[in-house]
């Protein structure tokens, strides 16, 4: 039942995500990509589109366009990668290989260069979705798009010609002619494309200086109206108390923005008796306790910063049970934080395990809840313990810690916080029965050994792959070598063979630096010393994978990794320094902080 729900509501999404036309969805992965590339400022502000955007906007994010980052790139790290003259060289690989994929294609169209995408850039841009009216005439009763309608708003100024042209050679590499027609509204031509097996319709109008983008009529004409006029509308969702309440974690420097609300999903979902008991699924989740989200990406300073928040009723009986207290120290702390990058991440697994179990028997008929009730017995008999107090043995934090072979090969380690270590090697043992190849003990510590089988897309064949698991008193350590399972173990007896503090991220002083900029009490944690990172070997290594791969499932003409191998290391040294990122957690939401120096 649980997993009929899950899959409808996962179609939903994708058909929300196909009505808008490929016009709307290319311009805007397109921006997506290519912000990695954008440089400074070119031309004078604009008004942000946000005040323009209808109340009923449930989710956003916002590009302000590059004259908001000002003179940023003279003291932004980030920003200053990209103006490095090596970045630059790869911006000239990658603008040759995205010419000679074009060629290879055969378009009847003039190729688009790189750097015209790039460019797209200059001007701000807002995607996102908006509540369609639940009576809107533009799609069907039972149609899932009726929840909302996706949207794009760009501003055009100084680029009428260069979206022309992007219009233009993505209607000749379309393999199906869309049917296209138009309509007036108001004075603006509205132009109305059907495309697909389905049928799907999206919308484009110009107004003012604006392009829009709508996969309904109703939204296309709201937007139409908002953006054509000179003074902003006397609506907009910047006035809701929502978005009063988060633009605080926003921030008035974020260059890029988003905010997210919850929708009355029942109000919005089909009719069907299926639709109806997912919509009241969620409800039992307590979604209505979550309030509003929102953040923004700043550059203003010499580190990126990545900050927003959850804002809701974090009491009982809701999905922000699955959140952990906050507190100012970590157990799995010293374990993780030897390698160049940790994270540590405190939950309340029992407390997320009894929100959804209430949920999934406040939904269910008593035929479905006696099944329930079977399974979970049935479960009980199996693990020797009830679901819930498996859970308990879990006491809520999460780590991994990362490092690399002398062959640039990533590797992960993972330690998990438990009590009553034989039960929990007795739920392993079951689990894992068929996997496990050896187990030995030393002192109060219980090693095992596992095996299971992978398909290597590299190679094309079928392997073995390794992983040791140690279980003591307090801790799971999961690694893909036993040398490393076994360091974790020292550190956490405090034998010598534990790593010095000297090499911990945690005495970083840009790190402590960062820190510092957070609460004291946290509920997760991360870090990273970017230094530790061999450029040279794990580009190399990333570049023969990809290769391989690419060879595996396309031998006669395997894509370029020219590339790749063309990227100099030494950049990335030169601006890239460390990482520091903390979440928590209090009465009235969630909150996260990330910074990249």
């Amino acid at each position: 039942m649980n997993a009929e729900r899950l899959s409808l509501a996962v179609r939903q999404l994708t058909h929300l995500r196909r009505i808008a036309g490929y016009q709307c969805c290319r311009v805007l992965a397109a921006a997506l990509l290519i912000c990695l590339f954008a440089g400074n400022s070119l031309f004078a502000q604009t008004p942000a589109i946000s005040d323009r955007l209808p109340p009923s906007t449930l989710f956003y994010v916002q590009w302000r366009g590059k004259s908001f980052l000002g003179d940023a790139d003279k003291k932004n790290h980030v920003l200053q990668l990209l103006e490095d003259p090596d970045f630059q060289a790869l911006r000239q690989v990658l603008a040759k290989d995205f010419l000679q994929r074009q060629q290879k294609d055969g378009s009847a169209a003039p190729p688009v260069q790189l750097s015209d995408l790039i460019s797209l850039l200059d001007n701000p841009a807002a995607a996102g979705l908006i509540v369609g009216p639940a009576d809107s005439k533009s799609v069907s009763p039972a149609d899932s798009s009726r929840i909302g309608s996706l949207f794009l708003v760009y501003d055009v100024t100084g680029k009428t010609d260069l979206v022309q042209k992007l219009k233009a050679a993505a209607q000749a590499s379309s393999k199906e002619k869309p049917k296209i027609t138009t309509y007036n509204f108001g004075g603006t031509s509205i132009e109305v494309r059907v495309e697909g097996a389905d049928a799907n319709t999206s919308y484009n109008a110009r107004a003012a200086n604006y392009l829009l983008f709508a996969s309904q009529k109703e939204v296309i004409e709201d937007l139409v109206t908002r953006f054509s006029s000179a003074n902003k509308p006397a609506t907009s969702v910047t006035q809701l108390p929502e978005f009063q309440s988060i633009r605080p974690y926003v921030g008035s420097d974020a260059a890029v923005e988003f905010f997210a609300r919850v929708p009355d999903l029942e109000k919005w979902s089909p009719s069907n008796s299926n639709a109806q008991q997912a919509a009241k699924f969620i409800r039992n989740l307590h979604l209505d306790k979550i309030h509003v989200a929102g953040g923004g990406i700043s550059f203003s300073g010499a580190a990126l910063r990545t900050h927003g928040a959850i804002l809701g009723d974090t009491s009982a009986g809701s999905l922000f049970d699955f959140a952990g207290a906050s507190s100012a120290q970590f157990e799995t702390q010293q374990i993780v934080s030897s390698g160049w990058y940790f994270s540590i991440s405190r939950f309340n697994f029992a407390a997320f395990h009894q929100t959804l179990r209430d949920a999934a028997f406040g939904v269910a008929t008593p035929q479905q809840a006696a099944g329930l009730t079977a399974a979970e017995a049935m479960a009980q008999g199996y693990l020797g313990m009830s679901i819930a107090d498996a859970f308990q043995l879990f006491t809520g934090e999460v780590a991994s810690q990362s490092s690399f072979t002398p062959e640039g090969e990533l590797q992960q380690m993972y330690v998990l916080t438990i009590q009553k270590p034989q039960d929990v090697l007795k739920i392993l043992r079951i689990g894992l029965s068929k996997m496990i190849t050896a187990e030995d003990t030393s002192g109060d510590t219980t090693y095992l050994d596992l095996s299971y089988p992978i398909h290597d897309p590299a190679t094309g064949q079928d392997r073995r792959s390794l992983y040791y698991v140690a279980v003591t008193p307090q801790f799971i350590v999961v690694a893909p070598r036993k040398a490393m399972v076994r360091d974790a173990v020292a550190r956490i007896s405090g034998k010598p063979a534990a790593a010095s503090a000297e090499s911990s991220i945690l005495s970083n002083p840009d790190f402590v630096r960062l820190r510092s900029l957070m609460p004291e009490k946290l509920s997760g944690i991360g870090g990273a010393d970017m230094s530790q990172i061999p450029w040279d070997k794990v580009i190399a290594r990333y570049a023969q994978q990809m290769a391989e791969t690419e060879k595996q499932s396309n031998p006669k003409n395997p894509p370029s990794t020219e590339w790749l191998r063309s990227i100099k290391p030494g950049m990335f040294n030169r601006h890239l320094h460390v990482i520091a990122n903390g979440w928590w957690k209090d009465s009235n939401g969630i909150y996260f902080d990330y910074y990249v120096q």
